[in-house]
């Protein structure tokens, strides 16, 4: 990957679309209890490899396949069980995918997208077939806007 040149810093880059939108809601976390929660949650979703696949891949609903059908949204569970309510913003915190390539995050997420810097430990990569790069961030406090193009950034404090 040629725009991964920050991994000899232990640092990845990553893109975030919002298609057409001209703004970017970046959430952050503002109490140590929702982010005691959050991380968690995260460590319960990599607990075991089955779990890790289900929680990655639970809202994908994919015809040519029997396996990707089930539309369980463990992470709601999951949430739950951390003492979470599972709102629009927590969730779209869990589901949001981050590409690694920015042609990609143009090609997939939109023209208009964020660029942003975050440690290695604060990925988990999902996807890494078919042409497509994508990972999910662990800490969304530890991502730091490098770039925004064609968009404006409005952080969002839950």
């Amino acid at each position: 990957m040629k725009s991964q040149s920050n991994i000899d810093r232990s640092e990845a880059v990553l893109y975030r679309g919002v298609q057409n939108a001209e703004q970017f809601l970046l959430r952050r976390l503002t109490t140590a209890d929702i982010h005691l929660r959050l991380m968690s949650l995260h460590a319960r979703s990599l607990a075991d490899s089955v779990t890790s696949f289900n929680a990655t891949h639970s809202n994908i609903s994919r015809t040519e396949t029997g396996y990707f059908n089930d539309r369980t949204f463990i992470l709601g569970d999951l949430c739950l069980e951390a003492g979470l309510e599972p709102s629009l913003p927590i969730m779209s915190l869990l589901y949001s995918g981050y590409a690694l390539e920015e042609w990609f995050a143009a090609r997939k997420f939109g023209s208009n997208y964020v660029k942003f810097r975050t440690p290695l430990t604060n990925i988990r990569i999902t996807t890494f077939v078919c042409n497509e790069t994508e990972a999910q961030v662990i800490d969304p406090n530890k991502l730091e806007v490098i770039e925004a193009v064609g968009c404006t950034i409005r952080e969002v404090y839950i």
